[in-house]
């Protein structure tokens, strides 16, 4: 015999197999949950029946209440049929959501249809009779001409029925009826003993199937969705966490990061001259990761504080995140070293007088679980659209877990920002017998690494900075003093002396310690130089008193040397007379 199907618009018959065919080959219907289509590839089947399991509390109905409602609001109509809870209550929930299903329902785009069993009146012998049951939500479907479905805890069926092949042969046809109609159905069930695998509703009925499990760890639950199966069509198969709250629900996929994240040439400045002049002058390149590592007590948080001043007095809006520190205690803290943050702080994010607005979100680490602390992270991220996002500590989030999921999430958490184009600034706490090697080993992703300790000599601490590495820039190799005061926080140059690099007081100390050698070497020099020129007149005086006993004994010896010759002369003559008288 063959199955049809009647449409509300001209109820004109159509075999039920070309309709099933047509509604293959439709576009998925988005759920309005961002996260969840990526996972389905664009949504739930058209014109086919989803299930939908989980326990109590995993978020069943809410996922189920967000699938209708975003296709309300998208000009569609609805129907949701419940067998478990009462119409009212499930208007409050949604109320508690955010979600106006009473305006829908009086606009008479939404209908709620109570199909909670009662044994006293919808039985025929020792059954549930489910004909009237599908009768009722086909005349609601064609009243509204609606698109979307809702099939609300439908194991509250199984008390209605005396064995298990009698269910399973309704199920089997309620599945086949929402396929002849082609309306877009999700159906939830809940866990209770195994109820959609003895019914063999995953294995064999349903076109695809959605898991909600609730994961304890370490006395924190996390809730995680999987999409089991979906029948002609790709569809993400990781584990998916989730986010359940008064925000609704918020879900990002475990594969849905890839490394695309927006570059910028602007920059941006740390608050901070010495520090701007020790990354090439300017600061960081908007978009990128900083980190801040370094032992309790080195200014970690200052800097990042520095860093959403600059950021505020530029115009650009900061969403601070902190896992330590109060609101107002972070406020007090910071206005001690000259850096007011009540004064750019936004409850609604609105820039004020040309200043960017500040977003304060205080959270214990221990409070949520990894996964749930990295979609409050984004889904604030992707609320507020802030320029600059600071974690601090992130090593309070990562570090307390030595699961290598907490690396991994961290990863997924600073690649989920850095796709945003924002830009992040986080602090990493390191232990004092860390030796100043960071644990968190997510270098490979930082564009942007300082570190900060303590150096202890002479009963004093002093804070150094060095900048470890900064991508696309050039940076200063020195090792530096940070020194924080009433005054704000200065970068120093070291002094480096005669003996050495010094810091803090023993600067000064040094320093006069060098002044003073200095000055007894310039009078020790000054006293060279007159020795030297004593000297050059000592040696000038003999070489004029040589000169001149030189010219003495030359003179004395041109005098012999001419009455010698004066002399042979003469004898010559007196000979040569002689010579002459003899002749």
């Amino acid at each position: 015999m063959q199955v049809t199907m009647t449409t509300a618009s001209d109820n004109a018959v159509i075999p039920a197999a070309d309709a099933a065919e047509e509604s293959t080959n439709k576009q998925p219907i988005a759920t309005g949950i961002e996260g969840l289509d990526f996972v389905l590839q664009g949504g739930l089947p058209a014109g086919r029946p989803t299930l939908l399991r989980g326990a109590a509390g995993t978020g069943k109905t809410v996922i189920a209440l967000t699938f209708l409602c975003h296709g309300i609001a998208a000009g569609e109509t609805a129907v949701f049929v419940t067998f478990d809870e009462a119409p009212e209550a499930l208007l409050g929930h949604a109320e508690g959501f955010g979600f106006p299903a009473r305006r829908y329902l009086a606009e008479g785009r939404l209908r709620i249809l109570d199909m909670r069993p009662d044994r006293n009146e919808v039985q025929v012998g020792e059954t549930i009779e489910l004909t009237a049951i599908l009768a009722r939500i086909g005349f609601a479907l064609d009243s509204l001409g609606a698109t979307r479905l809702v099939l609300d805890a439908v194991d509250g069926m199984e008390t209605g029925y005396a064995d298990l092949p009698s269910l399973r042969g309704e199920l089997t046809h309620v599945f086949d009826w929402i396929r002849d109609r082609a309306v877009t159905c999700l159906i939830t069930v809940g866990e209770y003993a195994d109820f959609s695998t003895r019914y063999g509703l995953e294995d064999y009925i349903a076109d695809c199937v959605i898991a909600l499990t609730q994961e304890v760890s370490n006395r924190v639950m996390t809730r995680v969705l999987r999409v089991v199966k979906r029948r002609g069509a790709a569809h993400g198969s990781n584990e998916n966490p989730f986010l359940l709250d008064r925000g609704g629900i918020f879900l990002v996929p475990v594969t849905g990061s890839v490394l695309s994240a927006k570059v910028s040439d602007a920059r941006l400045s740390t608050g901070i001259s010495g520090l701007d002049a020790m990354l090439g002058g300017q600061g960081p390149y908007r978009g990128s990761i900083t980190l801040l590592s370094g032992q309790a007590g080195t200014g970690k948080t200052s800097i990042a504080c520095s860093f959403a001043r600059a950021a505020c007095e530029a115009g650009l809006s900061v969403l601070y995140i902190s896992f330590e520190e109060s609101l107002d205690e972070l406020i007090r803290n910071q206005r001690s070293i000259g850096i007011d943050l009540d004064r750019y702080h936004r409850t609604d994010g609105r820039s004020v007088d040309g200043l960017g607005a500040l977003l304060l979100q205080p959270v214990r680490a221990v409070e949520l679980g990894l996964e749930e602390h990295l979609m409050r992270v984004i889904r604030s991220v992707r609320q507020h659209r802030p320029a600059l996002v600071i974690l601090d500590p992130v090593s309070g989030l990562a570090g307390r877990s030595r699961d290598p999921v907490a690396k991994e999430m961290l990863l997924r958490l600073l690649y989920l920002i850095k796709e945003e184009g924002v830009t992040t600034v986080a602090t990493e706490l390191l232990g004092d017998d860390s030796a100043g090697v960071s644990h968190l080993d997510v270098s490979s992703i930082i564009d942007v690494w300082i570190k900060l300790r303590r150096h202890e000599n002479d009963g004093e601490m002093n804070r150094l900075i060095t900048v470890v590495k900064a991508r696309g820039l050039p940076t200063s190799d020195q090792v530096k003093e940070f020194r924080m005061s009433t005054e704000g926080l200065r970068i120093v140059d070291p002094y480096l002396g005669e003996s050495g690099i010094v810091y803090g007081t023993a600067r000064m100390a040094r320093q006069a310690e060098d002044e003073e050698t200095i000055d007894q070497l310039h009078i020790e020099l000054e006293r060279a130089h007159q020795l030297r020129a004593e000297l050059s007149e000592i040696q000038a005086a003999n070489e004029r008193l040589a000169r001149a006993e030189h010219e003495v004994k030359t003179a004395d010896l041109d005098r012999q040397v001419a009455q010698i010759e004066r002399r042979l002369a003469a004898i010559e003559r007196t000979r040569a007379a002689i010579g002459r008288g003899r002749a």
